[in-house]
């Protein structure tokens, strides 16, 4: 039984038990094998060939996204399930194809009730949890010998190896001498300070090691070398003449890793006064720098409280369909005319908390600051009055406690008391 075109050959769940009394009653012989065909390589090609060659039809059940995801990890399936089924349904050696929700293909099974079920030589007979099923309706397992050198993960190995190098660095500016709270990152938080609470939450992300921590003070500098081994955390020191994160940033990089700018290059910038910023968060923002079209830099933002609307030490960003910002506002942007407006474009706010590829980190630290930066007194709208798109990774479960004041380490210290 031959269906006449790609299309017909992709079956439905409700289908199955049609198809196969089909088969039975024109006495063909049918074949089973399952899998999750991320990336179809030649040694599927193969196995399916010599599967199809054991009896008249082939029938191929195929993994669902959702139950790859659970079997592979987040980042896969490269492939969604329409491609790949219909990638299968296209070859010559298969009949038909059904997509299956659970990790294998039990329910599957007791519907095809094939005659031969075919796994590949990675796999051996008493380990298979379908093989009950199979036998229970008269079926035998076959294994069929793996294609040497062929495999999804020798493939996804060969792709990684293939592209360059990214390093990405974490680096914490911390300065004693701040205007509303002196000494803030020093400030006990839970027994410890909160410079080494912003240390450990960096320490447990994808970032290169070490965490490096920029200041001027000395005395910040030795509660990081006192408290962290140095292949973990390290001290960059920098000048007292640095007017922004951002200079003290670029400082960094000029002394550190000049030998590495014509490299790729990522620099995470996260503020020393948040103590809960969340690793995922950071990873997050990462990723986002690591894939194939890569921004000059990205920023975090989550979804708005209603109290902080008017609030003007917390910043908005509106986001484009592009997941690039169009603009940064201490106002509560975007204007909401109608009030229904709101309700179906509800407001962002903005986290400071950065990635810059290191070349453009430079670039930005020596351009002068421009008109609406110097408005606003946001550093980001720099970088988007120099035509210079920054991404926005929206995430959630944000702790929003930056300690800027005394008021705001009180908040922190009863909110960390909260969670003990």
């Amino acid at each position: 039984m031959n269906p006449k075109s790609t299309r017909q050959k992709i079956l439905e769940r409700d289908q199955i038990q049609a198809w196969r009394e089909a088969c039975k009653t024109s006495k063909q012989k049918i074949v089973f094998t399952n899998g999750c065909f991320d990336i179809l390589h030649a040694g599927h090609v193969e196995l399916l060939e010599a599967a199809r060659g054991l009896g008249d039809v082939l029938i191929v059940g195929v993994n669902s996204d959702a139950s790859v995801k659970r079997l592979k990890g987040e980042s896969r399936p490269i492939n969604s399930q329409g491609a790949r089924t219909g990638i299968l349904a296209a070859l010559q050696a298969v009949d038909a194809v059904c997509v299956f929700e659970d990790d294998t293909p039990i329910a599957l099974l007791e519907d095809v009730r094939p005659d031969i079920h075919v796994k590949g030589g990675d796999y051996i007979e008493s380990d298979l949890p379908e093989a009950e099923t199979v036998k229970k309706y008269g079926g035998e397992i076959v294994i069929v010998p793996l294609k040497a050198g062929f495999s999804t993960t020798n493939t996804l190995s060969k792709i990684e190896a293939q592209k360059p190098e990214i390093k990405t660095v974490i680096i914490i500016p911390a300065r004693f001498g701040s205007t509303r709270f002196p000494g803030k990152p020093l400030a006990d938080l839970g027994g410890k300070t909160v410079i080494e609470r912003v240390v450990e939450a960096a320490l447990q992300t994808r970032a290169s090691r070490p965490i490096l921590v920029a200041t001027d003070d000395l005395r910040i500098a030795a509660v990081i070398e006192k408290n962290f081994a140095k292949e973990d955390a390290s001290v960059a020191m920098t000048s007292e003449s640095c007017q922004t994160g951002t200079d003290r940033l670029a400082e960094v990089v000029r002394a550190r890793f000049a030998e590495e700018m014509n490299e790729r290059l990522i620099i995470v910038n996260v503020q020393g006064d948040e103590p809960f910023v969340q690793a995922a968060h950071l990873d997050a923002l990462i990723q986002v720098m690591h894939e194939g079209s890569t921004p000059s830099m990205a920023t975090l933002a989550t979804q708005l409280d209603i109290e902080d609307t008017h609030d003007e030490n917390v910043v908005k960003v509106v986001v484009g369909k592009n997941g690039n910002a169009l603009y940064f506002s201490r106002l509560p942007i975007p204007f909401a005319r109608e009030e229904n407006d709101q309700k179906n474009q509800p407001r962002l706010r903005h986290l400071g908390v950065y990635a810059y590829e290191a070349k453009w980190l430079l670039e930005m630290a020596d351009l002068p600051p421009s008109p609406l930066e110097g408005i606003e007194k946001l550093e980001q709208l720099r970088a988007l009055e120099n035509g210079t798109n920054i991404r926005v990774v929206e995430v959630e479960n944000v702790i929003p406690i930056a300690i800027d004041t005394s008021e705001d380490l009180k908040k922190a210290q009863e909110f960390w008391k909260s969670r003990l």
